[in-house]
């Protein structure tokens, strides 16, 4: 790989600006010289010279204790040893760099200082991964100065790395930043290009674009035929040329490629071996520096903490003659009164620490519950409310609109009924313990509630079966819409964690006689299974399956609520679970027999005819029904649309096409929403944004805000106030 030097020397400019102190400028100026030296030395191959200048440099600085002078000199000594091949004197030097230069208010060398620590571990140990921590880092820093090759340098080194660990598709993200920065640059400023050139080429023969591979391997050479530019930089043309040819079976060019490298191999080994031979002789005599350097120092410390702890005795000594007489005359007057202000005042901190402690735990619950559930409850609403807005609005009707519309009413008087405990969350304690209990036909729901996850079942290309035993009494008395409340939760959780599975939803009969049936409910699916590590705690709250990598969907809430609402209706949850084959729960209720069924009556719903608007939109939303529902409220509302689903290819689409009024999801894969607006609004500060959630708006408004979000709206969306929102912003 390209290891780029780091050229100092374009920062000695700016040196006396960074003195640590008032010294004189013929001190400065020296140590200025000295470095500057140094470099010119270094370029000119006295690796010797080169090495001895810098150590005088570390010397006077240190004297001079300027920790900035002090980066400089050992970063130079650890660049001259890193291209002698001494990586482990190198290590020791760009790490005294690093330090000194943490201590300073100014951080110009430290993108230098990761590079080269960068460097280090990929050349030294082969340890890509530690190498790819330090360019990143390098990369961060060196976007943010202006000096290009503190940005370039480490950039193409990164680019390097990740396609040395066949990681390709990460190398032409930076590849892609590489070029837009090699455009920036005119073709009159004489740099060196071969990296860059020869990077271009490695990723057109990964890609088996042998021509255009070709042609930058040519442009890379015409580069590396100045041997000042890049001594080991025509191995790595030579290499990977020699595969790519073999790769396409050119072993003819493959084994002359292989040739010149071996060649070229043995003349950079000899230089480095006869540049280290001529700085053997320097290295003892930097040590023995260092030694008395270290001694000097710690015997310098020594004489100061002696002088300091001198005066502090002295000062303390006075100060307690004359203060002693006073705290003897005031301590027993004192005494009594601070025993019992004491006494209250640990009395009053017991009570205000027991106070503060359950003000602080409930107000964290109650936060916690409400923020958790109320977007919990927003993400399917918003598929309810869309989906049954869609449907009503077709006058046309057919059999199918009506059973879809009916398994929608189901799921809306479940929702309704949780948001209704959210909002009387004072009470949801009492209130778990209270049963409703009417005539219900056990067979019919569950009809509806399979009906109701018939689209995300299918979605993920799953098989819903319900197996009822007819035998079941036809009505049992039950609370519904809690018996609904553990059914859908783990139904859902069934159908997240299956795919191309079966799921089945079992009624059976245990026993019954006249008056009362012992009835189980199991759910059962081919899911992934729970790990063996996980099945003590997926009953806790918060808690989901999966590693911490997963794509997890849902709050960790749901099997928590079954737990305690199979509680609260007299019986225990129990699972059986395997890893990769699926998972089986089940419970068990007796329930009392019934003799009649009072039909439930429906509510109509209203339509609201407004004036439509004409804007074109651009929507970031990953979740499918959420973008049936949106495009389908926009077209309702005279507007046409584009859909991306995340925050990256809402970036692309904007940067080629230009929209009315942006409306973007917070929470998506791959870039969220608030990153996309950071991004977007580098490049357009004018077109409206309007930040779609299902979180409290007061919990990320501020965020948004700052991002650069001209509004919020609430999912689900309400048409209504969607036309308002538009009209507000739209120009």
């Amino acid at each position: 790989m390209k290891r780029n030097t780091v050229y100092i020397f374009i920062l000695f400019f700016s040196l006396a600006s960074f003195s640590q102190e008032k010294k004189s400028f013929e001190k400065i100026d020296t140590l200025e010289v000295l470095l500057r030296t140094s470099e010119k030395l270094r370029v000119a191959n006295d690796m010797y010279s080169s090495l001895e200048y810098a150590f005088k440099a570390v010397n006077y600085a240190q004297n001079l204790e300027n920790y900035h002078y002090l980066s400089h000199g050992y970063l130079l000594m650890g660049t001259v040893q890193y291209e002698i091949i001494d990586y482990e004197n190198a290590t020791k030097n760009f790490l005294k760099s690093l330090e000194y230069t943490e201590k300073t208010k100014d951080k110009i060398l430290l993108p230098y200082i990761l590079h080269s620590l960068g460097n280090i571990y990929y050349d030294d140990n082969n340890d890509y991964e530690n190498a790819l921590k330090y360019y990143k880092r390098a990369v961060e820093l060196g976007k943010e100065n202006p000096h290009i090759q503190q940005y370039q340098i480490p950039l193409h080194n990164l680019i390097w790395t990740y396609m040395d660990l066949d990681r390709f598709d990460e190398a032409s993200t930076y590849l892609r930043e590489a070029d837009s920065i090699d455009r920036t640059i005119p073709d009159s400023v004489q740099i060196d290009r071969s990296s860059l050139y020869l990077l271009r080429a490695r990723n057109y023969a990964h890609n088996n674009n042998i021509e255009k591979a070709e042609k930058n391997f040519e442009k890379s050479f015409d580069y590396l035929k100045d041997e000042t530019y890049w001594p080991k930089g025509k191995s790595y043309f030579y290499q990977y040329r020699s595969e790519m040819y073999e790769n396409i079976g050119d072993y003819t060019k493959a084994i002359n490629d292989l040739k010149m490298l071996n060649e070229n191999d043995r003349k950079v080994f000899e230089n480095a071996r006869a540049k280290t031979d001529k700085t053997t002789k320097i290295r003892f005599k930097v040590d023995q520096y260092e030694q008395k350097l270290a001694i000097a120092k710690r015997e310098k410390a020594l004489l100061l903490d002696i002088d300091k702890n001198n005066k502090m005795i002295i000062s303390i000594s006075s100060m307690a003659l004359l203060l002693l007489a006073g705290v003897v005359f005031f301590y027993y007057r004192g005494y009594q009164s601070k025993k019992k202000i004491s006494e209250i005042l640990e009395v009053k901190n017991a009570e205000l620490s027991e106070a503060k402690s359950q003000a602080e735990q409930l107000s964290k619950i109650k936060s916690q519950f409400i923020s958790t559930i109320s977007h919990e409850l927003r993400t399917p609403l918003y598929g309810v409310v869309g989906i049954s807005s869609i449907l009503l609005e077709n006058d046309a009707k057919s059999q199918k609109d009506k059973k879809l519309l009916n398994s929608l009413k189901f799921s809306a008087d479940y929702l309704l009924d949780l948001v209704n405990k959210v909002l009387k969350v004072s009470k949801i304690d009492s209130e778990e313990k209270e049963l409703i209990k009417t005539p219900t036909d056990l067979f019919s729901l569950s009809q509806n509630i399979i009906q109701s996850f018939e689209y995300q079942s299918h979605k993920k290309n799953n098989v819903l079966i319900l197996d009822h035993n007819h035998s079941i009494p036809k009505l049992l008395y039950v609370d519904a819409l809690r018996i609904s409340e553990v059914l859908i939760n783990l139904i859902g959780n069934a159908i997240k964690f299956t795919e191309k599975g079966k799921i089945w939803l079992r009624i059976k009969l245990l026993s019954t006689n006249t008056k009362t049936a012992l009835i189980r409910f199991e759910i059962e699916d081919t899911g992934t299974g729970i790990p063996e590590s996980q099945k003590e705690f997926i009953f806790e709250e918060f808690s989901q399956v999966g590693s911490v990598y997963d794509n997890k969907q849902g709050t960790g809430l749901g099997l928590s609520i079954v737990k305690n609402l199979v509680q609260v209706m007299g019986s225990q949850i129990h699972f059986e679970s395997k890893k990769d084959i699926g998972s089986i729960f089940y419970f068990d209720l007796e329930l009392d027999v019934a003799e009649s069924l009072n039909d439930l009556s429906s509510d109509t719903e209203n339509k609201e005819n407004a004036t439509n608007i004409s804007a074109k939109i651009l929507v970031a939303e990953d979740n499918k029904i959420n973008q049936l529902v949106t495009k389908n409220l926009l077209k309702n509302i005279g507007c046409t649309c584009t859909m991306v689903e995340n925050g990256i290819d809402a970036v692309q689409t904007l940067r080629k096409e230009s929209f009315d009024l942006i409306l973007m999801d917070i929470n998506m894969p791959v870039m969220d929403g608030v990153q996309a607006t950071l991004e977007i609004r580098v490049f357009d500060t004018t077109t409206p944004i309007i930040a779609l959630t299902a979180s409290e708006l007061s919990e990320v408004s501020d965020e948004c805000k700052k991002a650069g979000m001209n509004d919020l709206i609430n999912k689900p969306l309400n048409k209504e106030d969607l036309r308002n929102c538009i009209i507000k912003h739209y120009k």
